[in-house]
Order: C-alpha cells, then sequence, then structure tokens
C-alpha cells in the first residue's frame, strides 16, 4: 500500500469548546466533497457554506 507524502496524516486540532478548528472544518468539507457522490458532496457544500457563516 503506497503512503501519501502530503499533510492527510497530520492531526486534526481540536479548539477548546470540543468543536473542530474553523481551518481544518474547511478542509474536512472541500476533501470528502472530492470522493464523495454529487447528493452527498451538496450536503457537504451546504455544510461549508454554513460553518463558512459562523467566523
Amino acid at each position: 500500500m503506497k503512503e501519501n507524502s502530503d499533510n492527510s496524516s497530520r492531526s486534526l486540532k481540536w479548539e477548546q469548546n470540543g468543536e473542530l478548528a474553523h481551518k481544518d472544518l474547511s478542509e474536512l468539507i472541500e476533501r470528502l466533497k472530492n470522493v464523495e457522490n454529487e447528493h452527498a458532496s451538496l450536503e457537504l457544500s451546504r455544510l461549508g457554506t454554513k460553518s463558512n457563516k459562523i467566523d
């Protein structure tokens, strides 16, 4: 099995309130959108838009 040489194996950063750090959440959503089916990608886009409004 080939190992990825990018940062995909790095740890996610969690905030004190127990939520995923905004930058890590955004990156995770973008990665998932690239591998999920169309319906799931649309839902992930909606989630990403919602998380961007929180800032």
